[in-house]
C-alpha cells in the first residue's frame, strides 16, 4: 500500500473527482454533480497553480488526496472571494424595540445581507469518500489547507472563511430555504444551488430582498436551524473550531448553514508549524506529523512520524517519497 498524500488536482482527475461529487448527496456548491459545472471547476483549478500567481486574484487551489493511485478524497483553498459579484451571507443581526409608552422593550434578531467576507480567502470543499473514512483522512484533507497557506502567505488573503453545509431533514427538507430563498427564486433548492455553481452569485444580488428579514417572521422549522450545519459537517465544523475558527453569526444565504472565519495567524496548525531540514531514516516511535513541502504545482503533504534534533527532522523514505523530497530539503511539520 502506498503513503497516502495530497497534491495538487490535475485535468485527468476529473472523473474521479466526479465520482465523489456524486457521492456528497448535493448541496456542496463548489462540488457540483453536474458535469459540465465541475468540469470548469477542476480545469480552472488546475490553471490556478500553473499560474505562479504573485497575490490573491481568485485562484482556487484544490488539493486531492491520493491513496494507491485513487483520489479519496479532495479539499480546497480559495485565494480570495467574491471578486466579481461579491461574497454574499446573512448576518445576524440584533435589534432593540422600545415602547416607553407601554413599558416594553424587545430584542429581535434580524437577517441582514453582508459583503463583509468579499475579497477574504476560503478554505471548502472538502470531501472524503465514505468508503475509507474512520482512518485519519478527513483531518488530513482539513490540515494540509493550512499548511498550503502557510507556504504561500503572500498568495492568500487574509481573513480565512469557511462556509459549511445547512441542516437538511432525514428527508431532504430544506426549512430556510422553503422559508426565505424559495419565495424569491421560485425554484428548488436543488436547481438554485446549481444555478449558483454555474452562473455565480450575480443571481443572489439580483433576486434576494436587501432589507433585512426579521427572524421572528420565519417559521419554527426556519428559525430553529439558523447556523446549524448539516449533520453530516458537523466533524469539519468541530476541526474549524479547534483550529481557531470561530462563528460569529453570518449564514449561507440559500440554507442557512453557518459561516466561521480565522486570522491566518491564529490558525493552530499555521501557528504551531516549525520549518525543518530533511534527513531521512528511522524516525523510530517519534510522534506523528503532518508534513508538506514544495510550492504549487509541487506541493505535496503527507502524514508519517517525524524525530526532531534541532532545526531537523528525520523522516522515513516513504514520506520523503510522498513529498517529493531528499536530505537537506525543507519541509514544513506540525505534530498530528
Amino acid at each position: 500500500m502506498s503513503h497516502a498524500f495530497m497534491r495538487p488536482v490535475r485535468r485527468e482527475d476529473f472523473d474521479e473527482i466526479l465520482a465523489l461529487a456524486k457521492q456528497s448527496g448535493g448541496g456542496m456548491t463548489n462540488l457540483p454533480s453536474d458535469p459540465d459545472s465541475l468540469r470548469k471547476r477542476v480545469e480552472f483549478a488546475a490553471a490556478s497553480f500553473e499560474a505562479n500567481a504573485t497575490a490573491p486574484n481568485g485562484e482556487v487551489y484544490t488539493m486531492v488526496l491520493e491513496k494507491d493511485g485513487k483520489v479519496i478524497g479532495l479539499s480546497a483553498v480559495f485565494s480570495s472571494v467574491g471578486l466579481e459579484y461579491g461574497f454574499v451571507n446573512y448576518r445576524i443581526n440584533k435589534a432593540v424595540h422600545v415602547s416607553k409608552q407601554l413599558s416594553k422593550r424587545f430584542e429581535q434578531r434580524q437577517l441582514v445581507l453582508s459583503y463583509d467576507f468579499t475579497g477574504a480567502s476560503e478554505v471548502g470543499s472538502l470531501f472524503l469518500s465514505p468508503d475509507v473514512r474512520g482512518g485519519g483522512y478527513g483531518k488530513m484533507l482539513a490540515r494540509a489547507r493550512y499548511l498550503f497557506i502557510a507556504q504561500h502567505r503572500a498568495l492568500i488573503a487574509d481573513p480565512v472563511c469557511a462556509e459549511l453545509r445547512g441542516w437538511r431533514g432525514p428527508n431532504g427538507e430544506q426549512p430556510f430555504w422553503e422559508a426565505v430563498g424559495h419565495k424569491f427564486f421560485e425554484m428548488d433548492f436543488e436547481d438554485a444551488d446549481s444555478a449558483n455553481s454555474s452562473l455565480g452569485n450575480q443571481i443572489i444580488n439580483d433576486l434576494l430582498p436587501r432589507y433585512p428579514i426579521y427572524v421572528a417572521m420565519l417559521p419554527d422549522a426556519a428559525r430553529e436551524i439558523l447556523g446549524r450545519p448539516h449533520d453530516s459537517a458537523r466533524p469539519a465544523l468541530n476541526m474549524l473550531l479547534a483550529e481557531g475558527f470561530a462563528f460569529n453569526h453570518y449564514i449561507d444565504v440559500f440554507d442557512g448553514g453557518p459561516l466561521v472565519d480565522a486570522a491566518i495567524d491564529d490558525i493552530k496548525t499555521i501557528r504551531e508549524s516549525g520549518i525543518y531540514k530533511v534527513a531521512v531514516g528511522d524516525p523510530g516511535d517519534a510522534p506523528l506529523h503532518l508534513m508538506g513541502a514544495g510550492r504549487l504545482q509541487s506541493f505535496r503533504a503527507t502524514r508519517g512520524h517525524g524525530k526532531t534534533q534541532g532545526d531537523v527532522m528525520t523522516i522515513s523514505q516513504e514520506a520523503a517519497s510522498a513529498l517529493g523530497v531528499k536530505p537537506g530539503d525543507e519541509i514544513r511539520a506540525v505534530e498530528w
